[in-house]
């Protein structure tokens, strides 16, 4: 059935605003404008990166300022691509890079992770807000920034980390943090599939 164009323009205005809320989202954080980034979140979000596990939008944008003193440097680019809105429920899915420059072992390299981030949203008195933020890792990549220098890995330990987000996760090794294994990524199908079901029965109505 062909919608009217109320109907269509209430839609397109939908995701609009979603499409906006998430780039705004990562680029306030890029920026360390984390007033507006507080804004971005549901009081009771779930958010769960490589670093970060927890509940309470407001706790992970005080986690993030003080995480940020200490690695500084990492961007994103996001692309949001798909979402889909009940109601006053949404979820929206966006094609993501990261990126950050490190120091291992004294050598400088970039690294570049390949993800899409997800998250659901609510919209209360008219105005979406992230109720989570996942990560979606595909692959990553590392280089030294020197071409004559030759990347500080160990190899040995790079090769027991999930190929989805291997040198990601060694990174955070070499600072002191331990990245869990059962992150969401394409390289466990099985997993992701059963993750996009609930979300599927979420936006349905189910709780």
């Amino acid at each position: 059935m062909q919608q009217d164009d109320g109907t269509r323009l209430k839609a397109l205005l939908d995701r609009e605003e979603l499409f906006d809320l998430v780039r705004r989202e990562r680029f306030a954080r890029d920026q360390r404008r984390f007033d507006v980034m507080s804004t971005c979140f549901h009081r009771d979000a779930y958010i769960r990166t490589s670093w970060y596990e927890g509940r309470g939008g407001q706790a992970y944008v005080d986690a993030t300022r003080e995480w940020m003193k200490a690695t500084g440097n990492s961007k994103h680019w996001v692309f949001p691509a798909f979402a889909q809105v009940t109601g006053d429920r949404a979820t929206v899915e966006s094609p993501a890079m990261i990126f950050n420059r490190a120091r291992p072992d004294g050598v400088e390299i970039d690294l570049h992770v390949f993800c899409r981030f997800f998250s659901r949203a609510v919209r209360e008195s008219g105005t979406w807000k992230l109720l989570t933020f996942e990560v979606l890792f595909e692959r990553d990549i590392a280089k030294p920034v020197n071409p004559a220098e030759t990347l500080p890995i160990d190899w040995s330990v790079l090769s027991t980390m999930r190929p989805s987000y291997k040198f990601l996760a060694y990174i955070q090794h070499t600072r002191g943090v331990t990245v869990k294994s059962d992150l969401l990524g394409d390289d466990q199908p099985d997993q992701l599939s059963a993750f996009h079901e609930g979300e599927e029965r979420w936006l349905a109505g189910a709780d």
